[in-house]
């Protein structure tokens, strides 16, 4: 039998004046007490008693244990009848309490999932590139994060609706960061050029699986391979050895940032290291671009990075595959330092230019932050 208008009043009454008490031990009772009220159907409250009730909750949130936070959260999260005020709420929590509500609640709207990817943790944003039928705008912020982990989540959600732009855009970064080839291709209704151009550096394995997947001439693909993707294909050989390699791609104007990753990614550490000299200007000895890739301050490979203009995620990957060379260089009284992307974010190209002529900073005599 549905509870009376005074019942409800009563109950209502008792519910705010539980809310005011100083002990934890009767707010989670109210906690729970609510939680049976919001999902007994035989109660029958309004919205607006459970909005009343919602803002309890709210109030009296930092009182109560994660785990029953959590299992409330769980049982809430498949409803539609509760306060959506409430349901934000509890997204926003500690992520234990929000993934339930981020995975199987459908009545929070794109932009509150837009201010959580934002302004919430890394293990938030998973759980939103992981949740079913995300917007473009959603799937743009959550690209925009420049985070590998994120990405191939978002990926592998074939549900999610990623924009062409941004398809095209992941297809061009998988050529350096491998961990986005499979799940691309594997996306339903891939456009045939991404995949097509994608063919020029995956894996054998996955080339086969372009050439059954989508109707693409791989006889053409494989001849039409311009001069500089030859030449790439020569890192190996011993009759082209890496710095006379580099000078022939620098003087046809194909040598890039791409292929210096490229090589780095390979193994191949010379050509990487003769490649990052001959990008950066320096003519002189090996040891100088060794001195920039594995100093003890990372904040000199940063700006030699952004000075060309290296997308953060690319700098990541630079940073962590040179990292057990820099380890086993770092003395055991002054360790290895780690790197803050925080410190990459804000650099400019052209601060980092202005950087690279100091002396005083590339030598590791000073920080970035004491550069006059």
């Amino acid at each position: 039998m549905a509870a009376s208008a005074q019942e409800k009043i009563e109950t209502l009454n008792m519910l705010v004046d539980l809310a005011e008490t100083s002990s934890r031990q009767k707010r989670e009772f109210l906690y729970n007490r609510i939680s049976e009220f919001l999902i007994e159907d035989h109660l029958k409250f309004s919205d607006s008693e459970k909005d009343i009730m919602a803002d309890i909750i709210c109030r009296i949130t930092s009182d109560v244990e994660k785990s029953i936070r959590a299992k409330f959260a769980k049982t809430l999260a498949p409803r539609e009848d509760i306060p959506k005020s409430l349901l934000v709420f509890l997204a926003n929590d500690e992520i234990e309490v929000a993934l339930p509500i981020l995975q199987g609640c459908g009545l929070l709207a794109e932009r509150d999932l837009l201010d959580i990817v934002k302004h919430r943790s890394n293990q938030h944003q998973l759980a939103v590139a992981a949740r079913d039928n995300i917007g473009e705008d959603l799937c743009t912020a959550l690209c925009e994060i420049n985070d590998p982990d994120i990405t191939v989540t978002l990926l592998k959600n074939h549900s999610a609706q990623m924009p062409l732009l941004t398809l095209s855009y992941l297809g061009e970064q998988s050529e350096f960061i491998p961990e986005y080839q499979r799940p691309l291709l594997e996306r339903p209704f891939l456009p045939k050029p991404i995949a097509e151009k994608m063919y020029r550096w995956v894996s054998m394995s996955l080339r086969e699986y372009i050439a059954e997947n989508f109707d693409v001439d791989v006889r053409a693909l494989e001849i039409n391979i311009d001069d500089r993707n030859d030449t790439i294909d020569a890192i190996s050989k011993d009759s082209d050895p890496s710095y006379r390699l580099v000078e022939k791609l620098h003087r046809s104007g194909d040598l890039s940032p791409r292929f210096m990753i490229k090589s780095l990614h390979q193994g191949e550490i010379d050509l990487f290291e003769f490649s990052f000299a001959k990008l950066l200007g320096l003519e002189g000895e090996s040891d100088d671009i060794r001195n920039i890739i594995y100093a003890d301050n990372p904040e000199i490979l940063a700006v030699a990075s952004r000075s060309l203009d290296i997308d953060r995620v690319i700098f990541k990957s630079i940073y962590d595959l040179t990292a057990s060379i820099r380890e086993q260089n770092a003395s055991i009284l002054s360790p290895a330092k780690s790197v803050s992307m925080d410190f990459y974010d804000l650099l400019t190209q052209e601060s980092a230019k202005a950087a690279l002529k100091n002396a005083d900073f590339m030598s590791g005599k000073i920080r970035y932050a004491e550069i006059s």
